[in-house]
């Protein structure tokens, strides 16, 4: 909410160049805190996410016996399989192409012509369209012609013969073999029979092509049916001295255990980290400053935030399911402990390295667990704090726990029904989610009574405790400054409906305006209200250091609290309640002695001024409980007009503009105070002054059993209104 100034405007922090020591101890510590809780995370979520490498190689023995630490595909081995598959399938042809007979016969036919016709003009063999080896060509020439024209004829023959009962493509090597054996097997010359091969293959053309098409897609049905080789979880994939094969390096490549450079990795982890870690400062810099200002609470968010990123790797070896108990943790803890808005915001950034590291143990990070583990920490942030918001009781958690474990069963069941995969596996997935939020509940209600005491935190169950009137510093108000202590009371009953009023904590602002005035103890006859029996010494002492005395108490408040280990936002209230404003009563006593050299800074309090709604809602409640005590005849009008007076100085004089009060909430906030005050000074009658006659013997006499007595028939003059 935006901070009242004195003028309306929204009030904003000093200049960096501007800030005081104190301010840069504070920077200076929320600086470290955010370093070391990005290094941690970071180191965290490095480890998760990278897994154990080996310095291995293709035909080098292993160092060291590698299981699988998830299912794993052999692809090298599979594609063997597959193309073993593949190989095995027949050719598929086209229908015989008839043509190619005839004209493959009439060109071979008429090539041996040629040979002939050079055989009988003894011509150069250059005009041939075939190659022939000198041996060849003489075995030509040395042939008789009938020789020739058999030789011929049959291969013209064979040839033909082949192509009538089809001549498959690819085939062609293997028809001129035989065609040469079958020549030789019938006596011919080697050398004059491979003249006629060299004919026939010039000539010779498939009549039956391959369908490549059909092949093809027959080959891929006999990959497609031969099953992925997978090496299961738990399984050796390589054993210690053992050669590594390219199928056992390709798995451990698949797995990332191969030694290859983490670079990228780490940088990407580096970076999410960070922009996560800078996405937390700036939320908390915009809508939670009263946070950023108190180291001791940011040291917690931080041991929180590295918490639930620890126990998320710890879980992980359980199952990844499991993993949201880390989250879980967190937003109850983070809730109950710090605020509920910012558990809801924490508890979406931290599901981001939470589901990466759950999702880490399957193949690849992105995957049904990431998103399940993502939108189960969506979903079960406003679950839990609606449940926590309004209940006090530690048991509070453990309903919470178990609404975000429904939360989560239905978020995995629903991921499994958009991926199509709903089997016995998910329903056992989704009740480990489940159980991962009473899980969560558990640890909560151990851990943070350790935390509430490590930390000295303000929760809801240490505020009921400190309200005891029997705490120390209560029962000594009570006893040495009962004016003071009764004064206490009715401003904490205006400052939690105030608080409720305006939607901050009534719990705080009630137990802190019972601890507002503690150092009044120190001198505790210095305050009116513990003035008894009239003497005032102030009216012996000087204006000066009666402001002093006064404008200490302050001070000696929060050192009696520091000692009584008082939580930081009480002991914030009691520094703050008075802000810096002056002490109008003593600068005017002391101006009428000392004239206007005066300096109003020596009769104001040491501030700061209120930095929370609480301690501004406690600060206007005090001013305006002792005003209207001073009031004569206070009526409602009268009653209103004083407070709204009384607010507005403190808005002018710039006691608000630091509390993030905006101008709807001082108006609430106005409302409450004159409605509680309305029944503390409400009206009475006036009873008649008359005398009570003396008892009769009747009526003096004990009434019967089952009688009513006369007395419980009249008016209760106490309870009159």
């Amino acid at each position: 909410m935006a901070a009242v100034s004195r003028k309306g405007t929204v009030g904003f922090m000093k200049l960096p160049w501007k800030i005081s020591g104190s301010e840069f101890k504070v920077l200076l510590h929320t600086a470290l805190i955010a370093v070391i809780a990005y290094l941690l995370l970071f180191g965290l979520l490095s480890a998760a996410i990278t897994p154990q490498r080996y310095d291995i190689r293709v035909g080098m023995p292993a160092d060291a016996t590698i299981y699988a630490n998830e299912d794993v595909v052999d692809t090298v081995t599979t594609q063997q399989l597959r193309d073993a598959a593949a190989a095995q399938v027949d050719v598929s042809y086209k229908s015989v192409d008839e043509s190619v007979t005839t004209q493959v016969t009439e060109d071979l036919s008429a090539l041996f012509e040629q040979l002939l016709a050079l055989y009988d003009t003894r011509e150069d063999a250059e005009t041939l369209t075939i190659e022939l080896s000198p041996d060849q060509l003489e075995a030509l020439f040395s042939a008789s012609r009938e020789t020739l024209e058999a030789l011929f004829n049959r291969a013209l023959e064979y040839t033909h013969d082949t192509l009538v009962s089809s001549l498959p493509e690819g085939q062609e090597e293997a028809m001129l073999s035989r065609l040469e054996r079958d020549l030789r097997a019938e006596g011919y010359d080697a050398d004059l029979v491979g003249v006629a091969v060299a004919a026939v293959r010039d000539r010779i053309r498939p009549n039956m092509l391959i369908d490549v098409e059909t092949t093809e897609l027959n080959r891929q049905r006999a990959r497609d049916e031969v099953e992925d080789v997978v090496c299961v979880t738990g399984e050796v994939i390589v054993r210690q001295g053992a050669i590594v094969t390219p199928a056992q390096y390709a798995m451990l490549d698949a797995l990332g255990k191969v030694d290859n450079d983490p670079t990228n990795m780490i940088l990407g982890s580096a970076l999410l980290m960070l922009g996560l870690v800078a996405a937390a400062g700036l939320y908390m810099y915009r809508y939670e400053r009263d946070i950023a200002r108190h180291p001791r609470t940011l040291l917690l968010l931080a041991i929180l935030y590295v918490l639930v990123v620890g126990l998320a790797l710890f879980f992980r070896i359980f199952n990844p399911y499991f993993v949201p108990t880390a989250t879980g943790l967190g937003l109850l803890l983070i809730t109950l402990l710090v605020r509920p808005r910012l558990a809801v915001f924490s508890t979406m950034l931290l599901a981001v390295p939470v589901s990466l590291i759950a999702g880490s143990n399957d193949n690849g990070l992105f995957n049904a667990i990431t998103f399940s583990v993502l939108l189960m920490a969506f979903l079960s942030g406003p679950v839990a704090v609606t449940v926590l918001r309004h209940r006090q009781q530690r048991t509070a958690a453990l309903l919470a726990g178990v609404l975000v474990g429904v939360s989560n069963f239905i978020s995995v069941i629903a991921v499994g029904m958009i991926n199509g995969a709903v089997s016995s596996d998910t329903a056992l997935n989704g009740l480990c989610a489940a159980g991962s939020g009473l899980c969560a509940a558990i640890l909560c209600i151990g851990v943070q009574p350790i935390l509430e005491w490590l930390f000295n935190l303000t929760t809801s169950a240490k505020l009921l405790e400190l309200s005891n009137p029997n705490q120390p510093l209560l029962r000594r108000m009570l006893l040495e400054a009962p004016g003071s202590y009764h004064h206490s009371i009715i401003v904490a009953n205006l400052a939690e409906t105030a608080a409720s009023a305006i939607g901050a904590n009534g719990l705080l602002a009630r137990v802190g305006a019972y601890y507002h005035d503690v150092g009044k103890l120190k001198r505790p006859q210095y305050f009116k209200e513990n003035q008894m029996t009239g003497d005032n010494p102030h009216d012996r002492t000087d204006p000066r250091v009666s402001a002093a005395i006064l404008t200490a108490h302050t001070r000696d408040g929060y050192q009696m609290g520091l000692k009584a280990r008082l939580p930081e936002p009480i002991l914030d209230i009691i520094r703050q309640h008075h802000g810096d404003s002056p002490m109008v009563f003593f600068y005017d006593k002391a101006v009428k002695l000392y004239g206007d050299k005066v300096d109003i800074s020596a009769f104001r309090y040491e501030g700061p001024r209120p930095r929370s709604r609480e301690a501004a809602v406690v600060m206007l409640a005090d001013t305006i409980e002792a005003a209207a005590r001073a009031l004569p005849n206070p009526d409602p009008e009268k009653v209103d007009a004083l407070i709204r007076k009384l607010v507005r100085a403190k808005m002018t004089d710039g006691q608000l503009d630091e509390s993030e009060l905006t101008f709807a909430d001082l108006d609430r906030i106005c409302r409450a105070f004159q409605s509680v005050l309305s029944g503390v000074f409400h009206e009475r009658i006036e009873y008649p002054d008359i005398a009570i006659p003396p008892r009769t013997e009747s009526e003096s006499a004990p009434p019967e059993e089952g009688a009513i007595a006369p007395e419980a028939e009249t008016e209760d003059t106490e309870n009159a209104p």
